[in-house]
This record gives C-alpha cells, structure tokens and sequence, in this order.
C-alpha cells in the first residue's frame, strides 16, 4: 500500500504543482483585463487540475435544477466543509465562476497568492471587526453585481462524527443585507478521500445534492434564517447516505 502512495505521489504532484502554478500565471495575465475570466480559471480550471490527476469523480445525485441560470443574479452556495477536496467540488457542481473569501496570510504565497489577491477576497483575521466589515462591504458589491460567492459557514473542517458543527453568522449577515438567496450544497465523501493530515488525495467518488434557495429578504430575524439554512444542509448530507470511501 505504501508503495502505491508513493507511485500515486510521483504521478500526482508534479502534475497539481506544474499545472497549479501554470493556470495561476494565466490567471494572473487575464486579471488585467477580466476578473471574472480569472475566477473562471481559479474554479473551474484549477478544479480539474485537483481533481482529475487524482481520478476522483464528482456526482451530482440532485438539485441541479435549483440553482439559478446565469445572468439571473448574485447569489450565495453555502456547503459542509470536511476537506480540502470541498473547494474544488463546490465549483465542480455549480460550473461557475466562483469568488471565494481566503485567509489574508494565503495572499503572500508566490503566483498561487499572487492570483488570490487579484482575482477573490482576502480578509486579515488579526484585523478585527473593521477587516471584517471592509470584507462584507466588498462582498456585498460583488453579489449586487451579480457573482456568486460560496461560503463554508461552518468556518472550519469538520473532523467530528456530527453532520455539521455550529454555523457561523457571516453568510447569513451578508444574506440579509444584500438580498441575495442562500442554496445549500451537500457534500459527502471529501473528507475520507483527502482527510485532515493526509499529503495526497485518494481516488474515489465525491456526491453532492443541492438544496432549494433559501430566501433571505424575508422577516425572518438573522438566527432563524441560520436555523433554516443549517437544518436544509444537514438534511441534504443526511439524504447522501453514509461515506462509501
């Protein structure tokens, strides 16, 4: 088994390393003239590049219908989040173009950080409330405009045996100040392919169900809507079954 990791690692890595660092110099190239052609690439190019070197397949079991055609508006996916392997799935399964809040401390990381600091949004954790108020700000403009922004609000990965930890608010206040519709995102089988510590990936399955939109613009006060949200996605990981990997 050790030396099937080993050979996978051969094959692998200099693929994800060369092919990462070609798609972010390209990203880098289109930031000049179009964000929205570098998100493209960060999601749906560096998806692949992840994804497919590793022969892992993501399957949409449901809900494809309910998420909503371009050029309809912004809006925000929200997803349960147990591996590094969720970033790329979420923009698998929704095929957009995706803006993403990353860790200020990422954007100093030659051309992979480069790219994040051009194309997505970065927020200094050690700022406080003025970072995250400026990060709301932009967010918010950025969904007015149209993008979509996914979100993985239970904040951290999950390694417990419980569906989803405790949701943190940020998605939900972004929600209600834009209007924007929330759509939950289900995600089963990340965590054992690529689990916390692991150097490679395994090949293997990923499922996904995607929940209706939840609307934010109702009435409803902030922790009902988080209430809803997080009861909609624990219901849809639930629906997924049990890991198969």
């Amino acid at each position: 088994m050790r030396f099937k990791r080993f050979l996978f690692g051969l094959w692998y890595l200099p693929i994800f390393v060369v092919l990462t660092i070609l798609s972010g110099l390209v990203c880098l190239a289109a930031s000049c003239f179009s964000k929205h052609l570098c998100r493209r690439i960060t999601s749906q190019v560096w998806a692949h590049i992840v994804l497919d070197p590793a022969f892992i397949r993501v399957e949409i079991v449901s809900g494809r219908e309910f998420l909503p055609a371009p050029g309809d508006g912004g809006f925000i996916v929200f997803a349960n989040h147990r591996s590094l392997l969720d970033i790329p799935t979420v923009a698998r399964a929704t095929g957009r173009a995706i803006s993403w809040v990353a860790k200020a401390a990422l954007g100093r990381i030659p051309v992979f950080g480069w790219t994040l600091r051009r194309a997505h949004m970065l927020v200094d954790r050690a700022g406080g409330a003025e970072a995250a108020k400026q990060m709301l700000t932009e967010a918010a403009e950025r969904l007015r405009n149209g993008e979509i922004m996914a979100i993985f609000p239970e904040g951290t990965r999950n390694k417990s045996a419980e569906p989803l930890l405790p949701f943190k608010k940020g998605a939900f206040i972004l929600a209600k100040h834009t209007g924007v519709p929330l759509i939950p995102l289900a995600i089963l089988n990340s965590g054992p392919l690529w689990p916390s510590g692991s150097f490679l990936p395994r090949p293997g399955l990923i499922r996904v169900a995607i929940g209706r939109p939840i609307a934010a613009s109702g009435g409803a006060s902030l922790n009902a809507l988080a209430q809803e949200a997080q009861a909609a996605l624990r219901d849809l990981y639930l629906g997924l079954g049990a890991p198969t990997a």
